[in-house]
C-alpha cells in the first residue's frame, strides 16, 4: 500500500468505521480509471476527494461527507 493509500485509509477509518478500505477500493475503481486504492498517488487526491464527498453523503450527513473530504483533499 502506498503511503498516501495509507494517510487516506486513516482518515476516512474516523468517518466510516472498518467499512472504509472497501468504500476507497470502490471509489479508486470506479471513479479513477480503474486505479487500485493500494496504487494511489498525490495526483489523484483532487478527483478521490470529489468522489469521496459525493459518495460518503450517501452513508453519513453531508457535513461530514464534506469534511472528510475536505482532510482528504489537503493530503494533496
Amino acid at each position: 500500500m502506498s503511503d498516501i493509500s495509507e494517510k487516506v485509509l486513516a482518515i476516512t477509518v474516523q468517518v466510516l468505521g472498518p467499512a472504509s478500505r472497501r468504500f476507497l477500493e470502490r471509489q479508486t475503481k470506479f471513479h479513477l480509471d480503474g486505479l487500485e486504492f493500494d496504487d494511489l498517488k498525490k495526483e489523484h487526491i483532487p478527483e478521490l476527494a470529489k468522489w469521496v464527498g459525493i459518495s460518503a453523503q450517501l452513508i453519513v450527513d453531508e457535513k461530514k461527507a464534506s469534511q472528510l473530504a475536505d482532510k482528504i483533499k489537503n493530503l494533496s
